[in-house]
Order: C-alpha cells, then structure tokens, then sequence
C-alpha cells in the first residue's frame, strides 16, 4: 500500500475523531478545497481500504479497580495467572519497578470492587502487599477541556476564615450543585466536633460514627483504602447490613462516600445522600472528586481547629 502522505493523514485523523465530520469541514480543517477532499477520501477507501464506521459505546462498569501488587518471591506468575482468571480481572500487567504486577478489573458494584479487594488481593495467596485505587473516569485525547466547576467555591474558600464556615459552604455546595438532597463533611478523625451536615439526625452521625469504631462499617473503608464508595441503594446494599435498620429510620437509598485529600495526606471525607435509589454516573463521580479535591485544598489551613472552637 502507497505510504499515504500528510494531506491523507490529517483527512484520515479528522474522520477517526468524528466520522460524520462533513467534507466541507474537513475543507476548512485542512486549507484545501472540499473538491480535493471529496477527491482523497474516494481514493482513501478504493485504493487504501479505509472505512468510516459506526459504533456504539458500551456503558462503562459501574466500579473499576487498578491495583499494584508486590508478590512474595517466587510468586510472580502464579498470582499473575490467578488473577488472570478471574471474571472480573480485564488485564494483569507484569512489570518492573517496586511492584511485580498492575491489575485492571470492573465490577458491577463497588461492594463488589471491595470484596474482590479484600479477599483475592489483600489475602490472595502468594500476595505480599498491594496499593489500589478507583477508576474515577477515562480521559481520551479527544476530550474536550472542562471548565472548573467549583471555581466560585474555590474562590469563596480562600476568603473564609474558620473550619465551620468551610465545612457548611462545602455542605451549601455540594446539595446545590450535585443534586444531593443530604450531606456530611468530615475534616479530620470521626468526630463530631469536626464535621456538618444536612438533613441528617443527630443521632444517624452519632450512631453510624458508633457502629464504625466498633463493626468496621462502610465510612472507615474509604478511610482504609482512600477511596471512593458508591452504593445505589444503602437500604439493601451488604455494606450497609450492620446499619440496614439506621438507614431505613433515616430514610434515604443512594449514597456516595469520597475521600478528601490534601497533597498525599487524607484530611476527611465527603458523603452525598440521595432519597430515591440513583444509578452510578461517571460524570457525578468526576464532580464530587472536583469537589472534595477543591476542599482538601483548603483544609490544611484549619488543621487542628474543630468546628466547636469559635
């Protein structure tokens, strides 16, 4: 086949980032005149075998891990091969480096990402020590660039000058602008004196809070693993069995936990509450991580500071 020379490449490059693109726009594009262009894509197809194609994107798995893995000696390829197997597992990557393996798995659920986590990773046989992380979204080249949807928050933050007023601006935001109908913001350990919430009880943060120091409930998973935890409905979902008969006098189904993080260190937590059972979105998710990214911006300035102080 003829090496196709730049005019072909940047004509075949426009109508692989979007097929439908009209030879008059791909006209304007390239400098040349839509006859030349109707011209090249003919003998792009007769005589190169290019195909403008359609497809349809698959919905994204509702929970997808990566996880680094450092194996015991000798185990390398016996965990490789393990993992492999699993439905679960998309890839497994041997590698170089301070860990011998990076595993990429999906999951219908992020009950399910934990579980896979605990019991084939954590204490999967010939598994020496792991770091995992959530897929939050893929970004591809053909991304457009987002504006800063919490940049007002961001500004509002600077000129705040105690914990309490942060946390409640936080809580002000995130029922606003994420379409929570409740929300608990945590700066620091579990302790009330440093969190605010809306529509919440006092006695659900007081006895999730309780039933978490003593059963390992689902808030200090997101401390453990510094990650985000999804459920679509909290009344029925495994992670919330301990507390079922809490959630269900509280009255709400959705609910997604995020951590919130300055630099490496965790500073606390954020936690949106839906009333109706909510399907898992890529995009909500992408915007409570902007959100709780933004906070954890600001927290460091409170450090230590309750939101009993003043």
């Amino acid at each position: 086949m003829p090496e196709l020379d730049a005019l072909d490449k940047k004509i075949f490059g426009l109508l692989a980032e979007n097929g439908r693109m009209s030879n008059l726009d791909i006209a304007a594009k390239t400098g040349v005149s839509e006859k030349t262009v109707r011209h090249r894509i003919r003998r792009l197809i007769e005589r190169d075998g290019m195909r403008v194609t359609a497809t349809i994107d698959s919905a994204a798995p509702a929970s997808r891990l990566i996880v680094l893995v450092r194996v015991e000696p000798g185990q390398r390829f016996v965990v490789a091969e393990r993992l492999a197997a699993m439905p679960q597992v998309d890839e497994v990557h041997l590698t170089t480096g301070a860990y011998e393996l990076i595993v990429r798995a999906s999951f219908d659920s992020d009950s399910d990402a934990l579980e896979f986590y605990v019991r084939h990773i954590e204490q999967g046989a010939g598994v020496e020590e792991s770091l995992s992380t959530h897929v939050v979204e893929t970004i591809t080249g053909a991304a457009a660039s987002r504006p800063d949807r919490f940049e007002e928050f961001d500004q509002q933050a600077s000129a705040i000058g105690s914990l309490p007023e942060l946390l409640d601006l936080a809580c002000d935001v995130a029922t606003a602008s994420l379409g929570a109908d409740r929300v608990h913001v945590a700066a620091g350990s579990a302790d009330p004196a440093t969190m605010r919430w809306r529509g919440l009880s006092s006695r659900y943060v007081e006895e999730i809070l309780a039933k978490g120091r003593t059963e390992g409930a689902v808030l200090p998973n997101i401390v453990k693993h510094d990650q985000h935890v999804f459920s679509a409905d909290a009344q029925t979902d495994p992670l919330f069995g301990s507390a079922t008969d809490l959630v269900v006098s509280e009255g709400f189904h959705g609910w997604l936990g995020m951590p919130v993080c300055s630099g490496d260190e965790q500073r606390g937590t954020i936690c949106l509450y839906w009333d109706s059972v909510i399907a898992y979105r890529e995009d909500l998710v992408r915007q409570v991580q902007e959100l709780a990214d933004t906070l954890g911006k600001h927290l460091p300035r409170f450090a230590g500071q309750s939101t009993v102080d003043l």
